[in-house]
């Protein structure tokens, strides 16, 4: 098995846990060189220690099956950060500039590999809104934000409001967003959440409680998205984009539900 793993990595040195978990992958796929090789390439590009080994296993069942593969990111609304809250208009800021970047980058690279792909896809979160008491006033404003989104694709890029992918989905979330109790993630996710949301919603100037509040409505709201992307798209691996990555966890239903494949590049290296 090491050999095979040094073949493909062309006796590269690489850390430990890289190494450990290429041959956790040539385990799961019968030494697959191809999609040792895949995992390896996106070793290089990645945030190390977010992926599960529940994704792995996912993402390596989706590489056996030869069928095409959908790379997507979900785009949040880009707000503007300080007391008077509302939504940009002006442009959208670095995360998702790179996030059409990345998204592009991994496409490429699993085609170059060997593996055949759909058209990337951009779904923007329009859903679930943040202080939606203010910011439902502003929705011409939120127009101009996803306009100013759309600016930023590139070619072959399939864009898409959430709320049009998932109509059901303006009945059950809405702009407000939705709250379940109890959470359908465990409460050491739930605190990690808040705990990493304090460092975010301190721009906007909000107080704990709200934060709390906040957190259990995202904690639901794109609890149910997940739900809707692992069935909708069965073929799909998320690209995950944004700064908070604790609240990856939420799409993947916390330590209580099956996973969804999600992958966490390095914006710093875009």
């Amino acid at each position: 098995m090491n050999e095979i793993i040094n073949e493909v990595i062309n006796q590269e040195k690489i850390s430990e846990s890289s190494f450990k978990e290429l041959k956790s992958i040539s385990k799961l796929t019968g030494g697959n060189r191809k999609i040792i090789r895949w995992f390896y390439e996106l070793q290089k590009i990645e945030i190390p220690g977010w992926r599960t080994t529940g994704i792995n296993k996912h993402i390596c069942n989706l590489l056996l099956a030869e069928q095409k593969l959908k790379f997507y990111v979900l785009l949040c609304p880009s707000y503007i950060k300080n007391k008077k809250s509302g939504f940009r208009t002006d442009d959208v800021g670095d995360t998702t500039k790179k996030a059409f970047i990345m998204l592009e980058y991994i496409k490429n690279m699993t085609e170059k590999i060997g593996f055949e792909c759909e058209n990337t896809e951009v779904i923007f979160f329009d859903l679930a809104l943040e202080d939606p008491k203010k910011n439902l006033k502003k929705l011409d404003d939120l127009k101009k934000n996803i306009n100013n989104a759309k600016k930023y694709l590139l070619k072959n890029m399939n864009f898409s409001l959430l709320s049009e992918r998932f109509p059901i989905l303006n009945d059950l979330i809405g702009y407000e967003g939705i709250k379940f109790e109890p959470l359908p993630i465990d409460d050491k996710t739930f605190e990690r959440i808040v705990e990493r949301g304090k460092k975010f919603y301190q721009l906007f100037g909000w107080s704990n409680k709200k934060v709390i509040e906040r957190t259990k409505i995202i904690s639901s709201s794109e609890y149910i998205v997940g739900l809707f992307l692992k069935e909708n798209i069965k073929n799909g691996i998320m690209v995950y984009t944004p700064t908070m990555l604790e609240r990856a966890q939420i799409y993947l239903g916390g330590e209580k539900h099956d996973n969804i494949p999600i992958v966490f590049p390095n914006k710093d290296l875009f």
